[in-house]
This record gives C-alpha cells, sequence and structure tokens, in this order.
C-alpha cells in the first residue's frame, strides 16, 4: 500500500473519529441538566405575618339608668352608630313622678325621726347637766359641813384636855403647900398662930384658875362641877386667910387645933380625885365625839363623790340611731335626686358618648334593673383591630412591630400604624391576639381589613434565595458549579458544600459564610434531579 493511500485511510479515520466526538459530544450536552445558578447576596430576611380582622371601639360604654323605671320606647337597635347626646330610650313619666313623690314622703319621714332622736339627745342632755350640778352642790355642802363639825369637836376636845391639865397642875401646887405648912406647924410654927395666908391663897387661886370657854353650856358645866367637887367648899375663910370649919375654935386665940382637921383633908383628896376622874372622862367623851365627827364626814364625802361620779356617767349606753338616720336621709336624698334629674330629662335616656350600640337589655313596657341598660362601642376615643396569629410567629413580632392595613374593598394602604398590644388568646392556646390602636375616625368600627405585620430584620452578609437550599436529616447543603478536566475536556460538575442556615422565610435564606466565597456560581434550579458529581449544563442568560 501505498504512502498516499494510507495518509488517505488515517485521514479518513480522523474525521470519522471527529464526528462521533461530535455526536459523542452533542448526546452527552443534551443527557446533561441544565443549570440556572446565582451568586450570594447581602441582604435582610423579612418575615411578613399576615392576618385579618374587625375593627372594633377602643373601649365600651354602659349606658345605666334608675332601676324600677318603666320603658316606654327604645329609639335604636343593635349595630346602629349615635353620636353623643343622642336618645337612646324614654321612660314612662307617670310611673316616674309617682315615684318621686312617694320618694319625697320617705325622705321628710327621716328628718322628723332625726328631728325627735336630736330632741330626746337635748332633753337627756339637759336632765344629766342639772343631775351634775345638784350632786356638785350636794358635795360641796357634805365637805362644808363635815369641816365645821370636825373643827367644832376638835375645838371641844382641846377644851377638855386644857382643863383637865390645868386642874391636875393647880391640884400638884395645892399639894406641894399643905405638906409644907403641915411641917412647919409641927416642928417651928408659934403656938397660937394660925394657917399661913397664902394656903387660903393658894386654895382660893385653884378654885378660880379655869379658862373662859368659847361655849358657854359646857364651860358653865365644868364651872358647876368645879363648885361642887371643890375641897374647901362650906368653910369659913377669916380675914388672914385660914381655913376654919363653923363652930371650931380658932387656934390663933390660944385654942387647941381642930381635933377633926385631918379628917377634913381626906374628904378633900377624895373629891379632888372625883373631879379629876370627871374631867378625864369628859376629854375622853370629846375626843370621841371628834372622831365620830371625821368618820361622819368622810363617809358624807365619799357618798357625795359617788353621786357626783355617777351623774357625770352617761345615763344609757352609746345610741348610733341618729347616725343610721343620717345615713338613711343621705341615701334617700341621693336617690331622689336622681329621680328628679330624670323628670327635668323628661325621662329620655341618653348616649353619654359617640359609639355604636353594641346590645340592648331592656324592652318596652319593662321594668329596668339595677345592671346595664345597654352596651355601646365607644369610639369617641378612636378604635382597634384585634389581629389572632399562630404562636409560632410569636419571635417575629411584638410590640411596635409595623403594620400595613388595608381595607376590604380598597386598594389603598395605610402605614402609620404599630402592634400595641399582645395577648393570648382565650380560646385557643396555640393563637395570639395582636391589638392595634386607631386614633379617632381612622376606620368605622364593623369594617374587615387585611394586615401585615413586617418586623425589622438582621443584615446579612449571605443570602441565597430559598430554592438552592437543600435539607435533609443532618442539615442543609448546597450545590455550588465547579468546571473539572473529563475525557472529552473540561467540564461542569455540581459539588456538594454543608452550610449552617441562620435565618429563612419563604423566599431567602441568611447562610453563615463558611467555604462560600462570592463568585462561587450556586445552583439555584436543575431541569432535572441532580446530585453531588453530576455534570452539568449552564443555563446560558
Amino acid at each position: 500500500m501505498n504512502r498516499k493511500k494510507v495518509i488517505k485511510l488515517f485521514g479518513g479515520f480522523l474525521a470519522v473519529m471527529l464526528i462521533f466526538t461530535i455526536l459523542s459530544r452533542a448526546v452527552s450536552g443534551a443527557s446533561m441538566a441544565r443549570v440556572d445558578t446565582v451568586k450570594i447576596t447581602t441582604g435582610t430576611i423579612e418575615h411578613k405575618v399576615r392576618a385579618s380582622g374587625r375593627v372594633e371601639a377602643g373601649q365600651e360604654a354602659a349606658v345605666y339608668t334608675e332601676s324600677g323605671q318603666r320603658v316606654k320606647e327604645i329609639c335604636v337597635r343593635e349595630g346602629q352608630t349615635v353620636e353623643a347626646g343622642e336618645v337612646l330610650f324614654r321612660l314612662d313619666m307617670e310611673e316616674l313622678e309617682e315615684q318621686i313623690l312617694a320618694a319625697q314622703q320617705e325622705l321628710e319621714k327621716t328628718k322628723l325621726q332625726n328631728q325627735d332622736v336630736a330632741n330626746a339627745k337635748a332633753f337627756e342632755q339637759s336632765n344629766r347637766q342639772t343631775a351634775r350640778q345638784r350632786a356638785q352642790e350636794d358635795y360641796n355642802q357634805a365637805v362644808s359641813q363635815g369641816d365645821s363639825a370636825v373643827a367644832e369637836a376638835k375645838r371641844v376636845w382641846d377644851e377638855a384636855e386644857q382643863a383637865l391639865q390645868d386642874y391636875i397642875n393647880s391640884s400638884a401646887a395645892a399639894d406641894n403647900g399643905g405638906e409644907a405648912a403641915g411641917d412647919l406647924g409641927e416642928d417651928e410654927q408659934p403656938k397660937g398662930q394660925g394657917p399661913r395666908k397664902e394656903e387660903g391663897t393658894d386654895t382660893e387661886k385653884e378654885e378660880g384658875q379655869e379658862e373662859p370657854a368659847t361655849d358657854g353650856s359646857s364651860q358653865q358645866g365644868q364651872d358647876s362641877s368645879a363648885d361642887k367637887d371643890s375641897p374647901v367648899q362650906g368653910t369659913d375663910t377669916p380675914q388672914d386667910g385660914g381655913t376654919f370649919k363653923q363652930g371650931e375654935d380658932n387656934p390663933a386665940e390660944g385654942g387647941s387645933p381642930n381635933p377633926g382637921n385631918q379628917g377634913t383633908q381626906g374628904n378633900g383628896t377624895a373629891d379632888r380625885e372625883a373631879e379629876k376622874e370627871a374631867l378625864e372622862q369628859a376629854a375622853a367623851e370629846a375626843k370621841a365625839a371628834y372622831d365620830a365627827a371625821v368618820s361622819s364626814r368622810t363617809d358624807s364625802v365619799r357618798s357625795a363623790v359617788r353621786a357626783l361620779e355617777d351623774a357625770a356617767k352617761p345615763q344609757s349606753a352609746e345610741d348610733s340611731t341618729q347616725k343610721q338616720n343620717e345615713i338613711t336621709r343621705q341615701q334617700q336624698d341621693l336617690a331622689l335626686n336622681k329621680l328628679l334629674a330624670l323628670q327635668t330629662a323628661q325621662g329620655e335616656v341618653k348616649a353619654s358618648v359617640s359609639g355604636v350600640i353594641k346590645q340592648i337589655l331592656v324592652s318596652t313596657g319593662d321594668f329596668t334593673s339595677d345592671g346595664a341598660a345597654m352596651r355601646m362601642e365607644d369610639t369617641s376615643k378612636g378604635g382597634r383591630i384585634v389581629l389572632s396569629v399562630d404562636k409560632s410567629n410569636e419571635k417575629y413580632v411584638g410590640k411596635g412591630s409595623p403594620v400595613k392595613l388595608k381595607a376590604f374593598g380598597s386598594k389603598d394602604v395605610i402605614t402609620d400604624y404599630a402592634i400595641s398590644n399582645i395577648t393570648a388568646n382565650e380560646q385557643d392556646g396555640n393563637l395570639l391576639d395582636l391589638t392595634i390602636d386607631l386614633p379617632k375616625g381612622a376606620l368605622e368600627p364593623g369594617i374587615m381589613v387585611d394586615a401585615e405585620i413586617v418586623p425589622k430584620s438582621e443584615s446579612y452578609s449571605s443570602v441565597v434565595p430559598l430554592q438552592a437550599l437543600h435539607e435533609e436529616q443532618n442539615g442543609y447543603y448546597v450545590l455550588v458549579l465547579q468546571e473539572e478536566q473529563g475525557v472529552l475536556g473540561t467540564q461542569l460538575v455540581a459539588r456538594r458544600l454543608n452550610v449552617e442556615v441562620l435565618d429563612k422565610n419563604d423566599k431567602d435564606a441568611a447562610l453563615d459564610e463558611g467555604l462560600l466565597t462570592r463568585d462561587q456560581e450556586i445552583i439555584s434550579s436543575s431541569s432535572r434531579m441532580i446530585q453531588d458529581g453530576s455534570r452539568v449544563r449552564r443555563i446560558e442568560r
């Protein structure tokens, strides 16, 4: 075979191989998955919470009226919007006027009862005052009379003691003088000379030595006793002071001494002892009279003090009847004023605030009760919206989170409001109630609205679309596009790269950077199922 033929055959082979390579690449390219890629970006992960709710009044207001009033006419219906001052219902005026008359009569009766109690207390107070004054007067009189009686008894006792002491002193002086005269007559006295004049003088001095008594009768009795018991009574007293019995010879004239002189002296001693005993008895009786006067004064004053204390005590227990009547009067007066106010209003009960009638609790022809007659949604201070959301959103919402509102049937979005309160739902523990306060006039009560809550999010440096993230039991991973050298040349292969998810929502996921770089292409979608090592073809954009 010549050279040309060999070259020609080899060229044909190469051409066939080229054709097969082209066909092989075409077949391989047709069988590879076509993928779309993205690169990591910087951004936030927003968690939008959506819910619907109805606009309510900011607070409820109850409508009250006096109980026991007959309802004549109801002027509103439930769900109706009313303004402050608008008539809600009317009462029967005839029934009202009868109740006013009865209340006035009861009030007048209570006032009369209070007046009777006050008069009785004033009368009792006057009697008690009189009793205290009389008891004080009796006390003063008892003290005065007792003091006078004690003082008089003390004076009589002192005089009796003084009389006794004076008698004792005079008797002692007389005894001393008699002994001296007897000694002189026996040894030294000259015969024919009578007794010394001084002896008779001393005797007379003893008899008359008593102080004048302040009480004439007492002193007279004492003087009489002294005169009666005097040892010299019935004797004659001569010029020179001697003492002789009548019919006896005077020794001074030369006669013999009185042979009965010794017996006379014995009788005088007995008389003096009797007089002394009488004076001692009088002193003892005066002392007993003084003790009796002191005891009588003590008893009289004690009785007067007790009477004074008894008069100062309340005659009866504390009586609260007047206070109770006064409380009753105040209550009756208050109830009457309320009835009079209804009469002035012609029996019309009006709305105190603007709002919506939520519930009517009275009926025409029936009597009102102590409870509310109607309940209203008060819109005078604005309204509110209560949204119920799943409890899983708790970490994405909080007080102050901004809210977007849109009323049903409207395209306008209101973005000026935020969550004011978060509470657990009373009926379902898996739900949260989010409250949004609305200013007056923002939205009418009863309107349904859609709400969207978009809390602020942290900024992340590695954010990818959620569709680029794959999840398995052990965690998350992404597939990145990587060029590799193969038999047929350079080719693109999907390679698995495990990642850590920091946050995600229904659109994006924030990843921990790890081995990812901003130049890497992350497979976000594929025309068929691929896995780690799958050859892929990039979709050209």
